[in-house]
């Protein structure tokens, strides 16, 4: 499994999302990750966590967050269905529950 992440990311994230039993972990290029119906919606990697959207929801949400980015997976490669959010602390990703059960409903259409 990839290295580049933060622990206390990943267990934040397993408290939030492996609490609902239609959820299971997995690996999405070797970083942890969160799957509705065998289809990854969520990822943590890096310094914060990436999750599954609409084009137009990232571009939305982009615009009004300051945590928010595009999904760089390598230099010059922007995935535009994904969406960065970086944190230092912890804890400031429970804020976001109600995207990430926007982005498991989008993953699983």
């Amino acid at each position: 499994m990839a290295d580049n992440y933060i622990d206390s990311h990943k267990q934040t994230m397993d408290d939030i999302l492996l609490v609902n039993p239609l959820i299971t972990a997995g690996t999405m290029f070797g970083y942890p990750c969160y799957k509705i119906n065998k289809k990854a919606f969520c990822f943590v990697g890096g310094d914060g966590i990436g999750i599954k959207l609409p084009k137009a929801r990232v571009a939305e949400l982009i615009a009004d967050n300051d945590a928010f980015s595009e999904f760089y997976p390598a230099d010059g490669i922007v995935w535009k269905s994904w969406m960065s959010i970086t944190y230092d602390a912890s804890e400031d990703y429970h804020q976001h529950i109600d995207l990430y059960e926007e982005s498991m409903e989008f993953a699983s259409e």
